[in-house]
C-alpha cells in the first residue's frame, strides 16, 4: 500500500483551500466588476452634469452678490432717511418751541392789548350811543 505522507496530505489540504478560495472569490470579483461599471456610468453622468451645475452655481452666487449689494444699499438709504427724519423732527420741534415762545412772549400780550383796546372801544361806543339815543329822544 502506498502511504500518504503528511506532506502530501498538507499539500492536498492547501490545494483544496486555494480552490475553495478561488471559487468564493469569483462572485466577489464579478460583483466588483459590476460595481466598477456602475461607478463609471455614474461618474460619466456626473462629469456631464457638473459643468452645467457649476455654471448654475456661479450664476446663483452672482445673483446673491447683487442681492446682497442691493440690500446693503437699501440699508444705507434707510439709515440716511432715518437721519434725515430725525433732523426734520428736531427742526420741527425747534420751530414749534420758537413759535410757542413767540406766542407766549409776543402774540398773547399783543392779543391781550388788542382785546383790551376792542373792549375799551366797545365800552366807549356803548357809553356814547345811549347819549345819542337820549338826544334824539329829547329833541
Amino acid at each position: 500500500m502506498t502511504g500518504v505522507s503528511v506532506s502530501d496530505l498538507s499539500l492536498a489540504v492547501i490545494a483544496l483551500a486555494v480552490a475553495i478560495a478561488v471559487v468564493a472569490l469569483v462572485p466577489v470579483l464579478v460583483q466588483l466588476r459590476r460595481t466598477a461599471a456602475r461607478a463609471e456610468v455614474l461618474l460619466t453622468s456626473v462629469e456631464g452634469a457638473l459643468p452645467g451645475l457649476l455654471a448654475d452655481l456661479e450664476g446663483l452666487v452672482e445673483r446673491l452678490n447683487r442681492t446682497t449689494d442691493t440690500v446693503g444699499n437699501l440699508a444705507a438709504a434707510v439709515e440716511r432717511l432715518e437721519r434725515l427724519c430725525s433732523s426734520t423732527v428736531r427742526a420741527a420741534d425747534g420751530v414749534l418751541e420758537r413759535v410757542g415762545h413767540a406766542t407766549r412772549d409776543v402774540v398773547v400780550p399783543s392779543l391781550a392789548n388788542i382785546v383790551g383796546l376792542v373792549s375799551a372801544l366797545r365800552e366807549g361806543l356803548e357809553w356814547a350811543r345811549p347819549r345819542r339815543d337820549r338826544r334824539r329822544d329829547g329833541a
